[in-house]
């Protein structure tokens, strides 16, 4: 696209590169968009052969699984929260009546220290507001009078002062008209007030001393974000709250957001010897994190889960940018919008329902009858495939197969339910696995325990017989005693026994998960009793003398030197339903119809929506502009230029490295800096910007001027793009700010 100069284009200006458009009247609302705003934003799918009933029942389901969901996850995030606000709740209610249980019929310290809280919060900064909220809210239903500070408003001492006075007089008159007056001033008597400590000494001995709980009541002062105050300012305003602090209980709490370090760094020794500090820790997103996980992708009451990619990128936005759980929630929620405006067949969702324990799905029939082509794209899928093939070899063969592919009815009514329970036991035996590997993390070396949330993701994005951390965790079980061994039966046995689906639980020979752990622990119970050891197990007793090669293939011989041989041989048996336990569990989930569907795996929607990167966009739209603005000379160019350099030999490094006059102007520039240096001449470079343009195919030849004109402006697009800046070592040149793509 060649960048002509045309005088009369007003969005074509030299000096100005922003544009505003008014409309000249407002556009004509139409049924469609009624209906479009009424539904929601929902449309229907299918290129517009969705029937309306099942689009409105993906805008209900949506409705009735996201609000539960949000709901579980404030209600996990305040559970797990609480735990270290408690904690800084009991330190203020203590503050003090130690010092006076100590200091009781002595002498006073020669000098007042302070109580002070130091929180760590954590580095998800965007939390910090949610979380001392709930603390400030905590502390004033204790009785204390609470002040919450932030940084921005706290630029200077006076307006530190003014907020802890405003805020403390506030919580006594909360709601009353006096709080209105005491909002307005210290006291409301005054326009002018001079903010001062001394106010606040007058104020609780008149008022709050009248209290029959004065003796539990503190002012607390929270600086939510510690690292933003002045260090002046808190560092003078400690000095002057230890002069009251014999009349104002005054209770310090520092909120951090990076380390204990900062504290030592911005106070002077001074004010730190006044202040009589006891660290917490409030940073509990790990934790929160792994509730939430287990709550929403364990327990088989989630109607959609994540597959490996997708987990992955839930995941990395968490651990390696912010530990931010709002972020995770929104693109959870992200994740739960997509699934159910963009996927058509989402509705099959409503054929599942969590069951009353919490632990278990039942399935029940689609709320709707599918259409046509909604069943010809469940058939569609690969894991529908193999299970109609696995199902056709016991049901009838192929005349079930060839039912089941031309008889919409028989496919919906019969075929269906089938594979929805089939998901829904496997989910519930993924639990049980999940919940077994947890046991035997408990008895493992600590280098070998991993948090619920590696453990869902080698669950979801390893084969069972691949995973290292399985293989390492049985051979942990194969090192255990009979003792050992006994302890873990117990634990697992109960969680072996909350199995019901026995399609899904079949190990061998019809034997089923808890059937196999039960007989397990019965027979390392009673070693000699035959009826444990089975009719048909002919093999015999191992011997005292025990040769390498069974020592590596059984390393428990190796550690229960006290074992009778028919112990050891039902430790072997233990050890071998373990391990056909949890490779029946922890299968993969490929393996489950309808899992296209069920698991979420739009990983690449969620990492471009959520971890944007801008710059490498920008560098993309100006190295390869012509697939953006579908430029056809930029496009004939290319294919003109791509058959010349495959004539003369050239590899297709050399055809992204070439600079073609149709380009727009700031993609000239752009792939002209990137042949220079740090410093860039501006001649040099207005040089081989004019020997570009000047192959422009046009009629007449540009001017020298509408050259320059066109170089300046790509040049200051470029500066304003972040490319480039200018510098005082060379007027005539620029430095170069981006490397690399």
């Amino acid at each position: 696209m060649a960048d002509t100069y045309k005088p009369t284009d007003a969005f074509d200006s030299m000096t100005e590169s922003t544009f505003i458009l008014n409309p000249k009247s407002a556009p004509k609302k139409t049924a469609t968009d009624d209906n479009l705003a009424a539904d929601g934003g929902y449309v229907p799918l299918l290129q517009g052969k969705e029937p309306v009933e099942s689009m409105r029942l993906r805008k209900q389901l949506f409705e009735t699984t996201w609000q539960p969901l949000e709901e579980q996850l404030f209600a996990i995030e305040e559970q797990v929260n609480n735990i270290g606000i408690t904690e800084v709740c009991d330190f203020v209610d203590s503050s003090y009546q130690q010092i006076e249980s100590k200091e009781k019929g002595q002498l006073a310290q020669p000098f007042a220290e302070i109580a002070a809280a130091i929180t760590f919060a954590g580095v998800n900064t965007g939390d910090h507001g949610k979380l001392f909220q709930s603390l400030h809210d905590q502390l004033s239903e204790r009785g204390h009078h609470v002040a919450l500070l932030e940084s921005q408003y706290c630029s200077s001492l006076p307006n530190l002062h003014k907020g802890i006075l405003e805020q403390l007089f506030n919580s006594l008159y909360a709601g009353t008209e006096a709080g209105d007056k005491a909002g307005n001033g210290a006291f409301g008597g005054s326009k002018t007030v001079a903010y001062d400590l001394g106010l606040l000494k007058l104020w609780w001995a008149d008022t709050v001393t009248r209290d029959a709980r004065v003796g539990s009541k503190k002012a607390v002062v929270i600086l939510q974000d510690f690292e933003g105050f002045p260090p002046m300012v808190v560092d003078d305003f400690i000095r002057i709250a230890t002069g009251y602090c014999d009349a104002v209980p005054v209770v310090l709490v520092l909120g951090l957001a990076t380390s204990y370090e900062c504290v030592h760094q911005s106070l002077t020794k001074a004010s730190l010897s006044m202040l009589n500090v006891e660290r917490f820790n409030l940073q509990r997103s790990k934790q929160c994190i792994d509730a939430a996980i287990r709550s929403l992708f364990i327990q088989s009451g989630a109607i959609l889960s994540f597959g490996a990619e997708a987990y992955k990128s839930l995941l990395d936005q968490f651990l390696l940018y912010n530990f931010s759980i709002a972020g995770f929630v929104k693109k959870l929620k992200y994740a739960a919008m997509d699934f159910f405006y963009a996927q058509p067949l989402s509705v099959l969702a409503g054929m599942l329902r969590p069951a009353g324990n919490g632990d278990a799905q039942q399935v029940s029939e689609c709320p709707i009858r599918l259409s046509h082509d909604q069943v010809e794209l469940v058939r569609m899928q690969r894991s529908v495939q193999q299970f109609l093939e696995k199902r056709a070899k016991k049901d009838g063969g192929d005349a079930y197969l060839r039912r089941a592919l031309d008889d919409d009815g028989f496919f919906q009514d019969t075929v269906l339910p089938q594979m929805v329970r089939r998901l829904a036991a496997y989910r519930q035996c993924y639990s049980i696995g999940i919940d077994a590997i947890v046991e035997i993390q408990k008895v493992a070396p600590e280098t070998l325990q991993k948090p619920i949330r590696t453990l869902h993701y080698y669950g979801m994005g390893q084969q069972f017989d691949v995973c290292t951390h399985w293989k390492t965790l049985l051979a942990v079980v194969r090192r255990m005693k009979v003792s050992e061994m006994e302890l873990l039966l117990q634990q697992l046995c109960p969680i072996a026994s909350r199995s019901t689906d026995a399609d899904w639980e079949l190990v061998a020979d019809g034997v089923s998960i808890s059937q196999l752990m039960s007989s397990a622990a019965k027979l390392l119970a009673n070693p000699d009793d035959p009826a444990h050891i089975g009719a048909h197990d002919h093999t015999e007793p191992k011997k005292r003398i025990r040769t390498r090669t069974e020592m590596e293939q059984c390393p428990f011989l190796l550690f229960d030197h006290g074992a009778s041989d028919a112990q050891l041989r039902a430790l072997e048996k233990c050890c071998d339903a373990i391990e056909a336990m949890l490779k029946t569990c922890l299968g993969s989930y490929h393996e489950v119809p309808l899992s296209e569907i069920f698991y979420y795996r739009h990983s690449f929607l969620l990492d471009t929506t959520f971890s944007a990167q801008p710059r490498a966009a920008v560098q993309t739209a100006l190295s390869k502009s012509h697939y953006y603005i579908n430029c056809e000379c930029c496009a004939a160019g290319d294919a003109e230029c791509t058959s010349a350099l495959n004539q003369n030999g050239h590899d297709s490094d050399d055809e992204e490295q070439r600079i073609s006059p149709t380009m727009h102007d700031t993609s000239i520039t752009y792939r002209l800096h990137q042949e220079c240096g740090r410093l860039i001449n501006l001649y040099d470079w207005h040089s081989a910007f004019s020997s570009v343009i000047e192959r422009e195919p046009r009629p007449v030849a540009p001017s020298q001027a509408e050259i320059q004109a066109r170089f300046m402006r790509g040049v200051e697009e470029m500066r304003f793009l972040g490319f480039i800046k200018a510098t005082q070592r060379k007027t005539d040149h620029v430095v170069r700010l981006t490397w690399g793509m």
